[in-house]
């Protein structure tokens, strides 16, 4: 019956908008993305005899977006996908789901609302989806991978994915301030859910609240407000503790426009709370953890485009917590391992994740808020493992972008010294030096080529220390190289070779955390790892949205520890994109 009435939703989506469109033409349209994704892996490693040797593994899929608009005002949104594993037949495979349904309008063309899946973004201190590690700058790195990455987890534009419902709206003045706009919004991310049916037991239903403030005071200065609330209802479940974490926000921003130039200047500070509350306790302080943050910035923008250049102070306290901005998309975590081969060796060894998974498996990242900190791995990301709202972290930072006016370099850059603001399980304190660049070099326009000719690079160097005794002594630097040469072979067809190259040398140790995100322990590291993915491809473009995608890529990891044999494997890869 489940087969049928899957079916019979199939028929009914496709056949009644298309009914409905051949009447009103100007009131639905579809557009969508299709993709046909193969991949065949091979481990290739001598010591390694019980692993299978090769595996494969693929799919079709599409995902048909439905847009009626009943008025002019107002927009009913569907996202349906029909996907089929490789290797099914006559539809056994096939599965049918609802990936995303909203209702959006317009009342009395002042107030906007959503109701559904909703797309939301703060301030970077609030609500901020931080992009992974050795994601630095956009550029076309493994740029298919990174394709199907984001849209499988709905990242975009840093936003996080919920479902609830938000309005805005906004007000224009004749004298003392010019505007002020709103944006309200509250969300359900977590429903109550059964963890264990034969004790009865089961989690409670988590709440996203917040708004938005921002008034534009005169020509050059701005205001700004932001709140967001992440709250666990304890009466919609049976487990005793319930979080609460309320984040607030305010800062003012001056511009300064001449002719040929912009300098910006901005201010911001906040604080949060952090507290659990029980059912059998009338204790709503328990677990209380209070933090404030605060950052200035000034920068320098060319009018053209052409040069940029960001420099500030950071403070964030250690007790600072922003559920919805350091929220990671990776748990690095002994549980999340990779879908290619997580079992590796004749001891079948949990494979950890590497610079391979990071790049290609959509399966490892993260789609929903955590009330706690996730776990993160050192050799990654150590400095800022939690983007900008990162705790326990005071310095400065420094970044910029030229791109030249003849179009032939583009180069940015970015570089921080941060240091804790007090010491984890010593006096004393780690400091953090990062400095990272990406260069794009266009050799069409140099050798005078007809056909796109295009080299990129960029480079990552971090460095983690701490003074002391023998056991107190941190000391581990962390290396990335990227290399990306696109070649225009003929009218569309284009050969693409790239490398990635990850080194991490040194010690540290990991901060292990309980129930309520709070370090009980920690774990030391001796690490000397390198990690190495080759891609050679051709890509035939048809135009912006829709390619084919060939690629062999070899990658590999060497852990130099006796305990964990050393990796190598190999990948052919199809990829048949069509985005409408």
């Amino acid at each position: 019956m489940k087969k049928y009435r899957s079916l019979l939703l199939l028929v009914l989506y496709i056949v009644l908008p298309n009914l409905y469109f051949s009447q009103k033409s100007d009131k639905i349209w579809i557009d969508g993305l299709g993709r046909s994704f193969f991949s065949s892996d091979a481990q290739i490693n001598e010591e390694d005899t019980i692993s299978a040797s090769n595996i494969s593994s693929g799919y079709n899929l599409i995902d048909l977006n439905t847009h009626i608009n009943p008025f002019e005002t107002i927009e009913i949104f569907g996202q349906v996908r029909i996907k089929n594993e490789f290797g099914s037949f006559f539809g056994s495979g096939t599965q049918i789901d609802i990936r995303q349904l909203r209702a959006s309008g317009i009342i009395k063309n002042k107030v906007k609302f959503s109701v559904g899946d909703l797309f939301l973004k703060q301030n970077k201190f609030t609500l901020y989806n931080y992009d992974e590690e050795l994601n630095f700058f956009e550029n076309n790195y493994n740029s298919s991978y990174k394709e199907i990455v984001d849209y499988e987890n709905f990242y975009f534009e840093n936003r996080w994915r919920l479902q609830g419902i938000q309005t805005n709206f906004s007000y224009k003045f004749d004298r003392f301030i010019r505007t002020l706009e709103f944006d309200l919004f509250t969300t359900r991310p977590r429903g109550s859910s059964q963890i264990n049916s034969g004790l009865n037991t089961s989690i409670s239903d988590m709440l996203i609240s917040g708004g938005s403030m921002v008034s534009k005071l005169n020509k050059s200065f701005t205001a700004e407000l932001n709140y967001v609330l992440l709250k666990e209802l304890p009466a919609t479940g049976t487990v005793e503790r319930a979080i609460r974490n309320p984040v607030y926000q305010m800062g003012i921003n001056y511009n300064n426009k001449s002719e040929n130039s912009i300098i910006n200047h901005k201010l911001q500070a906040g604080f949060s709370e952090r507290n659990w509350s029980y059912k059998s306790v009338d204790d709503s302080t328990s677990e209380l953890n209070k933090g404030m943050f605060a950052e200035f910035s000034s920068s320098y923008f060319k009018i053209d485009s052409t040069f940029s250049l960001n420099l500030g102070y950071r403070y964030v306290d250690p007790n600072f917590r922003s559920s919805g901005a350091q929220t990671r998309r990776i748990e690095m975590n002994e549980t999340n391992v990779g879908s290619i081969y997580s079992l590796y060796s004749n001891d079948y060894l949990v494979r950890p994740i590497s610079v391979f998974d990071i790049v290609t498996d959509p399966n490892i990242y993260n789609q929903n808020i955590s009330g706690t900190l996730m776990s993160f791995d050192p050799i990654f990301s150590n400095a800022l493992p939690y983007g900008d709202a990162t705790p326990n972290r005071q310095g400065i930072f420094l970044d910029g972008k030229y791109n030249s006016k003849n179009k032939i370099l583009n180069i940015n850059f970015k570089t921080s010294y941060f240091n804790e603001v007090i010491g984890q399980g010593t006096t004393q304190k780690r400091n953090f030096f990062t400095i990272l660049q990406s260069s794009d070099i266009n050799l069409k326009e140099i050798f005078n080529h007809t056909k796109e000719f295009d080299l990129s690079f960029s480079t990552m160097n971090q460095i983690t220390s701490r003074e002391g005794d023998s056991i107190e002594r941190v000391n581990l630097n962390s290396q990335h190289f990227n290399l990306l040469i696109e070649k225009e072979i003929l009218s569309k067809l284009f050969l693409q070779l790239s490398l990635k190259r990850f080194e991490s040398k040194g010690n540290e140790y990991i901060n292990k955390r309980n129930e309520y995100g709070e370090i009980f322990t920690f774990q030391s590291l001796n690490i000397i790892r390198v990690d190495n993915l080759y891609c050679y491809g051709i890509k035939y473009k048809y135009r912006e949205n829709v390619y084919i995608n060939l690629q062999y890529n070899l990658w590999n990891s060497n852990f130099n520890n006796s305990n964990y044999p050393d990796l190598n494997f190999q990948r052919f890869l199809f990829i048949f994109s069509i985005k409408l």
